[in-house]
């Protein structure tokens, strides 16, 4: 039976999601070193990459599963073998069909910064100090323009081996929360890097470094040269995967 669960991580501590042939330690590693307690096969297949020290509330991965526990059950047991800055937030039987990565139709990222006079020592690992002060209704016009369906050529890093370059976006903003300020976008989908290049030209936009209709001409470019920019990992959150229907099974 397949079995999808949802993660959340620290990604501080890991060389991304993906195994490495290097030995570097990696989500996807641990996680399956904590099913190979259960069951043979231990193959898990996640909804994508997450660079390193990039963090997840709600990476999702799929594995099949043929001996006696239950989903809750499973849970506990992986809960009980993952390392302390891994958690398995839910398990469900699903479909053969499921796919983690393949049957993914929209993912959710969230970028949170932060202004103080001084950086603090402590939110090092999980956010991005871009300042004493931003100016984020300038940064939130700019987020806006992403929305819709565009070639986003200028928002990838070299190195891709994306045979498209169109995304579409469903949403994007950016809010204030006390002195923290949260870029949140979804998509269909991502190119690499995508995600921290964007939020590296808000940062120039909130510092009056860029203006928002840089965006707008980066876009209608597709020139890479236009967002040089690209903001530290370990501000970077993948918030959530959705997924059409699949109804759970007994």
């Amino acid at each position: 039976m397949r079995y999808k669960i949802v993660l959340e991580y620290d990604g501080s501590g890991f060389h991304g999601w993906q195994k490495q042939r290097s030995g570097c330690r990696t989500v996807q590693e641990e996680v399956e070193r904590a099913l190979s307690h259960l069951t043979a096969d231990a193959a898990v297949t996640g909804s994508g990459r997450t660079d390193e020290g990039v963090h997840a509330l709600g990476q999702v991965a799929h594995f099949d599963y043929d001996g006696g526990l239950d989903a809750a059950t499973l849970m506990r047991a992986l809960n009980h073998w993952l390392p302390e800055d891994i958690c398995v937030k839910s398990c469900s039987a699903v479909p053969d069909t499921f796919d983690a990565r393949k049957s993914a139709r929209r993912k959710t990222y969230e970028y949170v910064m932060y202004t103080a006079d001084l950086p603090s020592p402590l939110r090092r690992t999980r956010e991005c100090y871009i300042g004493a002060s931003a100016d984020v209704r300038a940064m939130n016009e700019a987020a806006g323009l992403l929305k819709g369906t565009h070639d986003f050529s200028a928002f990838c890093r070299s190195g891709s081996s994306a045979k498209t370059f169109t995304r579409t976006i469903y949403d994007s903003e950016v809010r204030e929360e006390g002195d923290r300020i949260i870029y949140r976008v979804t998509g269909n989908g991502f190119l690499y890097n995508m995600v921290r290049i964007i939020s590296g030209a808000l940062i120039r936009i909130g510092r009056n470094e860029k203006k928002a209709e840089d965006i707008g001409t980066a876009l209608a470019s597709g020139n890479r040269v236009m967002m040089p920019d690209i903001a530290p990992p370990q501000a970077l959150y993948l918030a959530a995967v959705e997924y059409p229907d699949f109804p759970e099974q007994e």
